[in-house]
């Protein structure tokens, strides 16, 4: 997981002008299955309107992507805390945070978060792509407009941090470039949770 944790006071602006590429991928479920051309995938800064589906893609992929590390009781307790609509929108206009959607076919299907922690750093804090669209590139996008973004203000590294025991989420980060693992413990909500830590050169 990577864990949302309070933004700190950052010192770099956020850009007021959305950050926005589209592209063409090809869908792995469609509501019309004779339907076979290609869907339009368009990576944006996230809205205040997207919130509720951003939840849904949360609640959707938690028990996918923890089952078996974080107990079911937990995984509801921080998804409650974490993905209310009011903690959501605390997150999308913190300072310090880039908030991204992957939306396809007017419906969020992923979403990332960035948090700058310096001068030089930032945090990606969560990354998450609904379980029947994962493995066609769109984490990597959604990765890849952060990068971008971070990349035009000057900023040098970007750690994120992932259950020790989540072997798809660090393969994941390993192939998109993050090195370094350091484990690391964190009490999350009154659960501890063994992580390792990841960093990247924002620039290749």
């Amino acid at each position: 997981m990577s864990t949302p944790r309070v933004a700190l006071p950052a010192v770099i602006t956020l850009d007021a002008r959305p950050w926005r590429v589209s592209c063409w991928v090809t869908a792995r479920r469609r509501a019309n299955p004779d339907d076979m051309g290609p869907e339009r995938l368009v990576i944006r800064r996230a809205r205040a309107t997207d919130l509720s589906q951003v939840e849904t893609v949360a609640r959707a992929t938690w028990p996918v992507a923890y089952a078996g590390i974080i107990p079911d009781a937990v995984q509801r307790r921080l998804l409650d805390r974490w993905y209310s609509q009011e903690s959501l929108r605390g997150a999308l206009v913190a300072q310090g945070s880039g908030f991204f959607v992957a939306e396809s076919g007017g419906n969020v299907i992923g979403f990332a978060q960035l948090v700058r922690r310096s001068a030089e750093s930032a945090e990606l804090t969560r990354i998450y792509v609904l379980p029947d669209r994962q493995r066609s590139g769109i984490g990597r996008q959604l990765l890849d407009a952060a990068l971008t973004e971070l990349a035009a203000e000057g900023l040098k590294h970007l750690t994120v941090e992932v259950e020790r025991d989540n072997g798809p989420g660090r393969r994941f980060y390993e192939r998109a470039g993050f090195v370094e693992p350091r484990q690391v413990t964190r009490d999350v909500q009154g659960y501890m949770l063994t992580l390792v830590e990841y960093r990247r050169p924002i620039l290749d």
